[in-house]
């Protein structure tokens, strides 16, 4: 098994917080993982992305070249990655981002909608798509895990933000 997938959107969107929370879910499951940030010097509105790779061998490179899930928090994002998703590779965004022609299953779905809307915080778009990413990969990837994850990274800033994030990726999960 390996999963390569690439994060990407602006920065403040929590792209890199994403791929941490995916890299130390995979870690739960004792599985080998890579985690590879990338952002501009301008931070939060710059581009930001980051690539997970997740496998149970050992894994020679943390750079991907090709992806098999992509996860576009922006319509930069979309257009600058999409062409490195394999065929029959998966791409999650938002349904407002205009999808250009790909070799991949693009699923859109209304992610900040639902964000502001039913979870009424943007701050965590990323762990709405997290648990949309859970849900259609469920072979391998458990909740519990992320749950476990989240709530190591975000315990320091109280138990509202951690259930807060558990409600998002609960959310996601459902989404499909």
């Amino acid at each position: 098994m390996k999963e390569q997938v690439i994060i990407s959107g602006f920065g403040g969107q929590g792209v890199l917080s994403a791929g941490f929370l995916l890299a130390e879910a995979a870690m739960h499951a004792g599985l080998e993982v890579t985690y590879y940030p990338s952002y501009g010097a301008e931070m939060r509105g710059g581009a930001a992305n980051c690539h997970v790779v997740i496998a149970d061998q050992e894994i020679y490179s943390p750079v991907i070249s090709v992806a098999d899930t992509l996860i576009a928090l922006s319509q930069q994002a979309f257009e600058k990655f999409a062409s490195l998703v394999r065929g029959g590779g998966t791409i999650l965004a938002d349904k407002g981002v205009k999808v250009i022609d790909v070799a991949a299953e693009v699923v859109a779905l209304p992610f900040e909608e639902v964000t502001l809307k039913e979870i009424g915080n943007i701050r965590v778009l990323n762990t709405v798509v997290l648990g949309t990413y859970a849900a259609l990969h469920k072979g391998w990837l458990k909740k519990e895990w992320l749950v476990e994850a989240l709530t190591h990274k975000f315990i320091s800033k109280g138990q509202k933000v951690v259930d807060l994030n558990i409600k998002a990726l609960e959310r996601g999960y459902t989404l499909l």
